[in-house]
């Protein structure tokens, strides 16, 4: 959600990354572009120019999708979930520059170009560097691109560039080494396949050979029908279940903006389980307890306090799952823009 694009999308990985970096000592100074070779997937351009169009009609929200995206068969349920969420988010500021986005991309057709354009960042790393050596990450929204690109890249779709490049992959031979969902609201977004259902899985029936999951407990957006994957043998063999899936829930608060892709980073407990990972960075107990000790001393109470208040028991009433998560959304961001920080 919001206005990005490749370059502001990396910076925002780099200074993440580069905050943990400065925890420990045998990384102090060293880049992180040194490390990882970072490719950065923005698709706001997709939405730009939708946008644009939106403004030169008028009309409830509903009838201008239909007018635009005239090839998509919009039922009459969807018309009026559109219109709802217009009526309850389009007095707020934000509204055409992150709700809109997700509405954009549960609703039209702009879903397709937005999934190929990731696919093909995907599939050149693979051919380059091969499949163990890539790990994709996901934030926010883009848990739900990332989700709908592979199951679709590995899936038996036929999928195709606009060049005319197949960029179907095959979970044996393009296996990806990694999987990284942070503030995973892909179910809460599902659409053509179930989560739970998909190749995007860890194990003998996924794609890749690690899924991590990164949830703030006080982060109320992937609170909205999370993804809780559970240890029956429903969704990967039950014996390899705790060595290839992981779910990490930090409760630490060093902003009101939990859900920041740098504050999810800045913790220890997202960002060390993805250096052994990513670059095999095990560092030793009392560099660790060093490191862990710089983090905490940024942690903010008053601010963990408030948000413990506000959603720390959050359950969502609302059966629409984008409401809630549009709705959860609003509310973090209100609550940010109280504490005079950026969302």
């Amino acid at each position: 959600m919001g206005q990005h694009d490749d370059t502001s999308v990396e910076k925002e990985v780099i200074e993440g990354l580069s905050t943990a970096f400065g925890f420990y000592e045998s990384l102090k100074g060293k880049s992180v572009e040194a490390h990882l070779d970072i490719l950065t997937v923005s698709y706001n351009s997709f939405f730009d120019e939708f946008r644009q169009k939106l403004k030169e009609r008028t009309g409830p929200l509903g009838e201008r999708f239909k007018e635009i995206d005239a090839s998509v068969p919009f039922t009459l349920e969807a018309v009026e979930r559109i219109d709802n969420l217009e009526a309850r988010l389009a007095q707020d500021e934000f509204f055409t520059t992150h709700w809109l986005d997700v509405i954009l991309y549960y609703f039209t057709l702009l879903c397709e170009p937005i999934r190929l354009k990731v696919a093909e960042k995907v599939a050149t790393a693979i051919s380059e560097v091969g499949g163990a050596n890539v790990h994709v990450l996901g934030h926010s929204l883009g848990t739900a691109v990332v989700h709908d690109t592979l199951a679709k890249a590995y899936g038996p779709h036929n999928l195709v560039s606009g060049s005319g490049k197949v960029l179907n992959l095959s979970p044996v031979e393009h296996c990806l080494g990694g999987i990284h969902m942070v503030a995973n609201v892909s179910r809460a977004l599902e659409t053509f396949v179930r989560v739970e259902s998909s190749i995007v899985r860890p194990g003998p029936l996924g794609c890749t050979s690690i899924f991590m999951e990164y949830r703030h407990k006080l982060d109320p957006i992937p609170k909205i029908r999370p993804f809780n994957p559970t240890n029956i043998d429903d969704w990967i063999p039950r014996g390899i279940f705790q060595s290839v899936y992981r779910l990490i829930e930090p409760d630490t608060v060093t902003a009101a903006n939990v859900h920041d892709l740098r504050h999810y980073l800045a913790s220890p407990m997202v960002h060390l389980p993805m250096f052994r990972l990513l670059f095999g960075f095990r560092p030793k107990k009392p560099e660790q307890d060093t490191g862990e000790a710089a983090y905490f001393a940024m942690t903010v109470q008053g601010k963990a306090k408030a948000l413990q208040t506000a959603f720390g028991d959050l359950q969502p009433t609302n059966p629409d799952s984008l409401h809630a998560l549009l709705d959860a959304a609003k509310a973090l961001k209100d609550m940010v823009l109280g504490f005079q920080e950026q969302f």
